[in-house]
């Protein structure tokens, strides 16, 4: 299905599912307007893609969020300390792609960190308005979505595989909780992933959930690249399809 006939079908799907919805075809490419807001429609075009039998559910279950973000919440008064467990940052390619720009700073060239505020079924980025309602900085939310996410991962499993050698050389995470691919700041990642696979490691985030952590040796790097390239293609949520190096000061682009 070509991206014309999905944003036909979705049009179609939603005025009958939804008449009270008002949509239209937004002015940014592959993109709706939904009752006012502008959506893009990559990430349920590659799900649909994905699993074309559940096409029908994908795009209900991206319009329902949609209306109930339209709508607000009283998530969008609520104080900072009646918020605080539920801000999480959110490693994202770039922040253009947005309507509103939320906070964010930047990480490496290409990728910045956001915030969002982490409810039952979606994920809503914090804006500027917020740091002036709760009279806190950039850094100080940032110190708070990582004390949460390091909270979120403490018995978070990880996947390992084995060379012919019987040495780890990858360790994945993909819990699906929406913060796969962030838990690549957490602060303590470098200290527990080196010992299995040497300093500096390899990391990529082809997409939202997942993070993968390697060797960094040429074998390695050529083994997983063209999935990592894959996965960046075709999966919903994509947001880097280069690699990365996890040092003990930080993380850096592989050259």
């Amino acid at each position: 299905m070509t991206r014309e006939q999905f944003a036909n079908q979705v049009l179609d799907l939603v005025a009958k599912r939804f008449p009270l919805v008002k949509i239209a075809r937004g002015k940014e490419p592959f993109s709706m307007l939904v009752n006012g807001h502008v959506a893009s429609l990559e990430n349920v075009y590659r799900m649909t893609v994905l699993r074309p039998e559940d096409a029908k559910h994908h795009v209900e279950r991206w319009v329902v969020e949609l209306i109930r973000a339209s709508e607000g919440s009283p998530d969008q008064s609520g104080s900072l300390d009646e918020l605080r467990s539920r801000i999480m940052p959110m490693i994202t390619p770039d922040t253009g792609r947005w309507n509103r720009e939320p906070i964010h700073q930047p990480l490496i060239d290409g990728l910045a960190v956001a915030y969002a505020l982490d409810s039952d079924r979606t994920i809503s980025y914090l804006t500027p308005e917020r740091l002036d309602d709760w009279h806190i900085t950039v850094d100080d939310l940032h110190e708070i979505a990582l004390y949460n996410l390091s909270q979120r991962s403490q018995a978070l499993a990880a996947q390992a595989a084995q060379d012919a050698d019987e040495r780890v050389y990858l360790i994945l995470f993909q819990s699906m909780d929406g913060y796969d691919a962030s838990r690549l700041l957490l602060p303590n990642l470098h200290e527990k992933i080196c010992e299995h696979l040497g300093t500096p490691f390899a990391a990529a985030i082809p997409n939202r959930d997942i993070l993968l952590c390697f060797r960094n040796d040429a074998d390695t790097v050529d083994k997983l690249l063209p999935q990592i390239q894959e996965d960046y293609e075709r999966m919903p949520h994509h947001i880097f399809n280069r690699i990365l190096l996890v040092t003990p000061d930080g993380i850096a682009p592989r050259l």
